[in-house]
């Protein structure tokens, strides 16, 4: 199983669109985060978030650290073993960005509904 938000491996979330009455498959998720992310989007597709936009370029940048380490631009120079490497740091970079700032996100959320003067 393959997170559909992030693509790690799945730990046993899901969300099933056949039990609110929509149509379409299974979608598996690696943590409570992702399961509401899906829940959110109900599997359809949309527009990168401006915190998405915002770990799309952070993965970019981290990629673009490992090809200045290895003194490349190209591609397909890359061996194998510096090619996952490459990816790696742009998915590792991808998700750990995401998931920080929706981490900084849920702690404005919750900084405000204390603050709110009814509940």
């Amino acid at each position: 199983m393959i997170c559909a938000v992030c693509r790690r491996e799945g730990r046993g979330f899901g969300f099933d669109p056949s039990l609110i009455g929509l149509k379409g498959p299974v979608l598996h998720a690696c943590s409570m985060r992702c399961l509401r992310v899906i829940a959110r989007r109900r599997g359809a597709m949309i527009d990168p978030t401006p915190n998405e936009r915002a770990a799309i370029r952070h993965g970019g940048e981290m990629g673009g650290e490992i090809l200045d380490s290895l003194g490349r631009t190209g591609l397909a120079q890359l061996t194998e073993a510096e090619w996952l490497t490459f990816v790696e740091a742009i998915v590792t970079g991808y998700c750990d960005r995401l998931r920080e700032l929706a981490g900084r996100d849920q702690g404005k959320i919750a900084d405000a509904s204390e603050r709110a003067p009814f509940r």
